[in-house]
């Protein structure tokens, strides 16, 4: 081999190998990519339009410590998750695509209600005001209890914690072990506080009979399996400034849940409906 050829060559595993070091290292100098798993990169847009879809309280708690580095590990869990099931054809499974199709005819029609009516019907203070007034039962010595949960995904392993919490483990260590809810783990399961009326109408009677320091469940639930703790009851009484935004949000809902049955009785009339009585018996 002559001493050109080896130079060319040496030149071009350098750039070879350079190259390959920038890619590395390029969402170090990227002004949009927070994380990389592979190919797939979480960016800061995606990463906010995630914290928009959390609670309010979880937003707050995603912008104090090492609460935003906890949900941007969230994402990057579920990626790799994401990454292996697709692996093993699980995006295939006939289930799967039902249930797809039924998630967006859901977001569908959430997109056209909100569209529809939501940015349409307006609540004015005094609508607000004259709710209070003739509601102050709802405001005044209500009765709230603090709730702590652990989710997890399988009934098995909401057992095996249950089991913990009999032998005497601390609740809070388990949340933070255990708990899929990553944002609520970081406040050791603390979700807040609730009203009777607050609760799922499937877990209220039960587990708003509970005493302080009781420990449920675990109860069936759309993110998993729950067990709750409670950690405080209190009686409250709130001022109308303190409720003024949240009655609001909640008058603006009925409004859209009555204009809502008036187009779809409007809508019925051009339909044909048709039901097997005898079937659905």
């Amino acid at each position: 081999m002559n001493k050109n050829k080896t130079i060319l060559i040496i030149s071009f595993l350098f750039v070879v190998l350079f190259f390959l070091a920038c890619k590395r290292n390029d969402i170090a100098k990227s002004s949009q990519v927070l994380a990389k798993v592979d190919d797939k990169e979480i960016t800061t847009s995606y990463f906010d339009r995630q914290i928009k879809n959390l609670p309010e309280s979880v937003q707050r708690l995603s912008l104090e410590g090492e609460g935003k580095r906890a949900i941007l590990e969230g994402m990057i869990n579920r990626e790799i998750l994401y990454k292996e099931a697709v692996k093993k054809g699980i995006n295939k499974d006939a289930e799967i695509k039902r249930r797809l199709e039924d998630m967006e005819k859901e977001l569908v029609i959430s997109t056209f209600i909100q569209r529809e009516f939501g940015d349409k019907l307006k609540v004015e203070d005094k609508e607000v005001q004259d709710y209070y007034n003739t509601h102050i039962n709802e405001f005044k010595n209500r009765e709230e209890i603090r709730i702590s949960q652990i989710v997890v995904q399988q009934e098995k392993e909401a057992g095996d914690i249950l089991e913990k919490l009999r032998e005497g483990k601390d609740f809070g260590a388990l949340v933070a072990e255990y708990s899929v809810d990553k944002p609520t783990a970081l406040r050791k399961g603390d979700v807040g506080y609730f009203t009777y009326k607050m609760l799922p109408d499937e877990i209220r009677d039960s587990v708003f009979g509970m005493r302080t320091g009781e420990i449920s469940g675990p109860y069936k639930m759309p993110d998993g399996y729950e067990i709750y703790k409670i950690t405080d009851r209190r009686t409250v009484s709130y001022s109308f400034e303190q409720v003024k935004n949240a009655v609001k949000l909640q008058l603006i809902d009925q409004k859209i849940q009555d204009s809502l049955k008036t187009l779809i009785d409007d809508l019925k009339k051009n339909m044909k409906i048709q039901i097997n009585e005898s079937l659905l018996k």
